[in-house]
């Protein structure tokens, strides 16, 4: 075949395959664009939203944004260590119409784990050293302790395991990525939670972040109650055991 003839077809074939190539690169970047717009939108479907529904036991308090999970039912040593007084403290439906004043709130022992909660509690987006030194005091002086956020208006979430005195996990996002120390759990990856690393860009405005960040915050709840207790399901627990101790002498007036 003359040679001219095939530097010609050559030639053809190359232009031919630039021409496809340049179209799936256009395609791939409208396809991108689109999916960003959808998360914007909030018209991103959450594939375990139905489960994120069913999970949710409903209690007659809000819960609050941040809690700690102890695994300890030494209630006198958790005090000690959160330096509250010695006591009971109050019911647990009282700490959780006080949960928003600077004090911490602790539960009563569950399945061998404890709550506690408070606005006293350090926020990661005010100060992440300081929740990192006070998680680090605690797990050296009682072993494992887990803290969750979850902000379901700004969507800032967190989570993070402590086991004697060393981080297991930690991860948290307000705006931006503060935390992210430890290897992504089995339960997280499970649950679809989505871990930027530090400096990474977030769609979204405002420092809520899009949807991702939105469902990070609406599965912070699961995750705790793979890890350990979730906080509706034992302050359910919780009101129910105050329930009946409070009917009780009423029932033994009744038959006295």
């Amino acid at each position: 075949m003359n040679p001219t003839v095939m530097h010609g077809l050559a030639l053809g074939l190359l232009v031919s395959f630039g021409m496809v190539v340049g179209i799936a690169i256009v395609f791939a970047t409208l396809y991108r664009r689109h999916l960003r717009l959808l998360r914007r939108s909030q018209r991103w479907m959450d594939p375990l939203g139905p489960l994120v529904a069913a999970a949710r036991v409903p209690i007659p308090l809000p819960l609050p944004v941040r809690w700690l999970a102890i695994r300890s039912s030494n209630t006198h040593l958790l005090r000690e260590t959160l330096r509250l007084p010695p006591g009971d403290g109050p019911s647990w439906s009282e700490a959780l119409a006080r949960a928003r004043e600077r004090s911490l709130f602790v539960s009563p022992p569950w399945r061998g784990w404890t709550l506690v909660v408070g606005a006293a509690l350090p926020d990661p987006g005010s100060d992440i050293d300081h929740l990192f030194r006070f998680l680090g005091h605690i797990s050296r002086s009682i072993g494992e302790v887990q803290f969750f956020a979850a902000d379901r208006v700004l969507h800032h979430h967190a989570w993070a395991w402590w086991r004697d005195g060393a981080v297991v996990r930690g991860y948290a996002w307000a705006g931006e990525t503060l935390w992210n120390q430890g290897e992504r759990s089995l339960d997280e990856r499970l649950l679809g939670l989505t871990c930027h690393d530090y400096g990474e860009a977030v769609d979204g405005e405002g420092g809520r972040g899009g949807a991702a960040e939105q469902q990070n915050a609406d599965r912070v709840a699961l995750l705790a109650r793979r890890w350990s207790l979730d906080p509706a399901e034992a302050s359910a627990h919780f009101l129910e055991l105050e329930a009946s101790s409070r009917s009780r002498p009423e029932e033994s007036d009744g038959h006295a």
